[in-house]
């Protein structure tokens, strides 16, 4: 179910009697400002009193991605976009994801232009099939937007979700080359680190998910396995998708392979390896560099790589996907680990 913000009784009183012993200078004093793309919020001495930091809101919120990033199939249609219910720039108030969108809206409807309908093309940029070859096109995509078509014309936040279809491919050795896939990234970084309107922006990159837990959630899936997989193209993890894993055990733990693994077991777990030791490693490291240097500041890296698929957060159609339910665990995971939902009462540790 949805939540919505409100403000109780307490907090109220607080609030009036502070005001009480203030000064009209003392609280325009009181007010903290972010000169980096983030909204004033007033007296933050009033969070400390209930034990919170302030929590601060972007201006607005840019997506970069691929079909995760456009909702592909999350009501089980095969290759339809669906937006409206994409874990960072979704606006269906009436589904049960509560994207990052909507979670700024319920903080600060005032402060935060949300994304909708009518705003969506400006807002997400991703695109189905997209990799990290297209970074750049996406990012220069947001530049120009902000330049034109967002108050207060500037990036407030840009969400990145970049590399599933990088990995996804015909054999271990057709993955894109790490070293091609880290230049890539670095020009979409550059990118983004170049205008004055993003540089500033809260730069919020996500992992590669574990894309092993797919498979292992639909894998006695008739449908799947026989009509939808065979024109997925992802056959270094779903080529000969019936179970050679030793164990149950061994099947349920991809960073390890036991004795008597099959052949396709083993592929399934190199690919998950490579995903965790490679891939997500230079998403991860890349940035840093970045952030450290100062060109991008207040970008952050969220590692969402152990959350573990299970059937309902994959959908029915193309049995890939992310499902309604999918965006759901997503948004939850991605905005609990990141500096918006460090002090939210319903992220649990």
């Amino acid at each position: 179910m949805k939540r919505f913000c409100c403000i109780n009784s307490v907090i109220i009183i607080l609030i009036f009697v502070s005001v009480l012993f203030l000064s009209g200078k003392d609280l325009a004093e009181s007010a903290l400002t972010n000169q980096d793309n983030q909204q004033t919020v007033p007296l933050p001495w009033l969070f400390l009193l209930l034990g919170k930091k302030p929590v601060l809101v972007p201006t607005n919120q840019f997506n970069v991605g691929d079909s995760i990033g456009e909702g592909e199939a999350a009501d089980g249609t095969i290759g339809e976009a669906h937006h409206e219910m994409v874990w960072s720039t979704g606006y269906n108030e009436g589904d049960t994801v509560e994207s990052l969108n909507e979670q700024f809206e319920y903080t600060n409807a005032t402060d935060y232009y949300e994304n909708n309908t009518s705003r969506d093309p400006v807002f997400n940029h991703a695109v189905s099939g997209a990799v990290m070859a297209d970074f750049f096109t996406q990012a220069r995509e947001i530049v120009d937007a902000a330049n034109s078509s967002t108050p207060p014309d500037e990036a407030g936040m840009i969400t990145i979700l970049l590399g599933s279809n990088d990995v996804c491919a015909s054999t271990l050795d057709a993955m894109t080359n790490p070293v091609l896939f880290a230049d890539q990234y670095r020009v979409g970084l550059d990118e983004l680190a170049g205008s004055e309107l993003t540089r500033y922006a809260n730069i919020h990159v996500s992992s590669i998910p574990a894309i092993y837990w797919l498979w292992n959630a639909k894998r006695n899936s008739f449908w799947c396995r026989t009509f939808a997989w065979p024109f997925v193209p992802c056959e270094n993890l779903l080529d000969s998708p019936a179970d050679d894993c030793a164990s149950t055990a061994s099947r349920l733990d991809p960073d390890t392979i036991y004795e008597g693994d099959g052949d396709n077991c083993i592929r399934r777990k190199e690919f998950h390896a490579k995903i965790r030791d490679i891939y997500n490693s230079i998403l991860r490291d890349v940035l840093k560099e970045y952030i450290d240097d100062g060109r991008l500041p207040n970008a952050s890296f969220i590692d969402i790589f152990d959350v573990q698929f299970e059937d309902s957060h994959v959908n029915s159609g193309d049995c890939f996907h992310p499902s309604e339910t999918g965006h759901a665990l997503l948004s939850e995971k991605e905005w609990c680990r990141s500096q918006w939902g460090e002090n939210d009462d319903l992220c649990t540790p």
